[in-house]
């Protein structure tokens, strides 16, 4: 027997975040989804148990034929409630033979429950195992291992953000610095924010202590933006921002907030007849000639080199999205730009961030990239038409972009955030170090674990992932998801039980 409204009325629902709600408000406040209850046999019972539920379900489930008989998911009959199965039960979902146990009860329950059985302080426990998406990141991490005294850092390797998203998800890593759109996507996937990168002379005052810097929340502090901006060289004088269809593109990598998302707006979004294909990925297919997008495919793909100097080679890492392609990262958007050491130029436009872009112009020339670009040779695309010079970013840009963020599993978040914390104040005073954190030059690369223009990590344990991104760059991100394919998505959606529990 359902409650009356009045006998509802009587109670509420405690929220987690101090709130009440009325009790028809479980969707949105509670303690969390898991799985629902599971029937179980024995593994050679599995086929003759799953065609005895699908008969039984057929005779007396809620749609069954002789449910005048018997109703299945009703105890009423017999004096009690949720007798066998629960009387809310809908139907009985069958599930595939040999199924991870892990997909069944939803991967964040499970990763729930291994951090519960950890009985008192243990080694396991205590390692942060950091994600890192190429053979430069990995080298920098041990070094990072090597230079800190507090809980001990293993580094794990893997191919991509999203792979990371995957890793950590399956309790196979624990923590990563994700870019502001896989930090959207990660968060549709469960993963919460620890820390957010801090750019510019607002992070870190000379005169502030540690302990009132890591006070800072980003609620509450203004912190300088990273933009996106869109660059070409300034001899290309026939160039703007609303003639790019047809031509060759470098964009950072598959999903980058400046060269996927926000640019989105100006090319593949502003078309007549984006109603009809809003899946960017492929529109982007159609609108460049072709270009070097890391992770993506086609036309995207064929300017890429891999880790070799050849456009085109055949190499395990061409179009990968890691630094392991030449072409990745705000670093190597510019390289596709420039083109190749030999002097030969397969971009027209390329979409990175404006936060090192000067020192990456320099770094052309000092790394032996290519010895003959300056700043001046540059100027940036506005979106009215118009171009400026590459020190002109406030004004001629694609958009701010939300700071990276270090994102982790609900259960992990006080062990990461107090390793970060730690690690980053003792590599603070350590002033005769080798190694910094924010930096990246030595091992011939560019923003590799962390931004290089990050001056300190601010805790973000106190926010959602919605609130980090700001409501334009989450609603941007929601209406492009809605409509485009990414196989991580559906990788997060394979909890078959927790879906739909609470």
């Amino acid at each position: 027997m359902r409650a009356t409204e009045s006998e509802q009325q009587e109670y509420e629902l405690l929220c987690p975040d101090g709130t009440t709600a009325e009790l028809s408000k479980y969707n949105t406040c509670n303690l969390g989804k898991g799985p629902g209850r599971g029937i179980i046999t024995r593994h050679n019972f599995q086929k003759i148990t799953n065609k005895f539920l699908t008969m039984i379900q057929r005779l007396f489930g809620q749609k069954g034929k002789e449910r005048a008989r018997f109703e299945l998911f009703n105890s009423s009959s017999f004096g009690g409630k949720n007798l066998l199965f629960r009387d809310a039960t809908q139907q009985l979902q069958l599930l595939e033979e040999h199924l991870e146990i892990a997909y069944v009860l939803g991967l964040d329950y499970v990763a729930l429950l291994k951090g519960l059985g950890h009985e008192g302080s243990s080694l396991g426990n205590s390692i942060v195992r950091w994600c890192c998406i190429s053979n430069a990141e990995l080298r920098k991490c041990e070094e990072w291992a090597l230079s800190i005294k507090s809980d001990p850092l293993v580094c794990i390797q893997a191919t991509s953000m999203a792979s990371c998203i995957e890793m950590i998800k399956s309790s196979e890593a624990d923590a990563v610095t994700l870019d502001a759109t896989h930090v959207y996507i990660a968060g549709r996937c469960g993963l919460v924010p620890v820390a957010a990168e801090c750019y510019g002379p607002d992070c870190a005052p000379a005169d502030e202590s540690t302990e009132e810097i890591s006070k800072l929340h980003l609620k509450h502090k203004g912190l300088s933006p990273v933009y996106a901006v869109a660059l070409a060289k300034k001899a290309a004088k026939q160039i703007n921002i609303r003639n790019l269809r047809g031509r060759r593109s470098c964009h950072s990598h598959l999903y980058s907030p400046g060269g996927w998302l926000l640019l989105s707006r100006y090319t593949v979004g502003a078309l007549e007849d984006v109603t009809e294909n809003c899946d960017i990925g492929s529109a982007y297919q159609n609108y460049f000639w072709k270009g070097c997008m890391p992770g993506a495919d086609g036309n995207l793909c064929k300017v890429c080199i891999g880790d070799s100097e050849v456009e085109g080679a055949r190499v395990s890492s061409r179009c990968a999205a890691n630094h392991n392609e030449h072409y990745y990262g705000n670093m190597g958007a510019l390289r596709c730009l420039v083109g190749n050491p030999s002097g030969r130029s397969f971009g027209d436009v390329a979409f990175l961030e404006h936060s090192n872009l000067l020192w990456n112009i320099e770094n052309l020339k000092s790394s032996g990239w290519a010895k003959d670009y300056t700043a001046v040779d540059f100027e940036l695309l506005c979106p009215d038409g118009t171009r400026a010079a590459v020190t002109e970013w406030a004004g001629c840009n694609l958009g701010p972009i939300p700071p990276s963020t270090v994102m982790t599993r609900p259960v992990t978040v006080t062990k990461i955030y107090d390793f970060l914390m730690k690690s980053q104040e003792f590599l603070e005073t350590k002033l005769d170090s080798e190694f910094h954190l924010f930096q990246s030059q030595k091992y011939g690369e560019s923003d590799l674990l962390f931004k290089d223009a990050t001056q300190y990590l601010v805790p973000a344990t106190h926010m959602s992932y919605q609130e980090i991104l700001g409501e334009p760059f989450f609603q941007l991100a929601e209406s492009v998801f809605n409509c485009t394919l990414a196989g991580i998505l559906d990788f997060c959606k394979q909890d078959i039980c927790a879906s739909s529990s609470i």
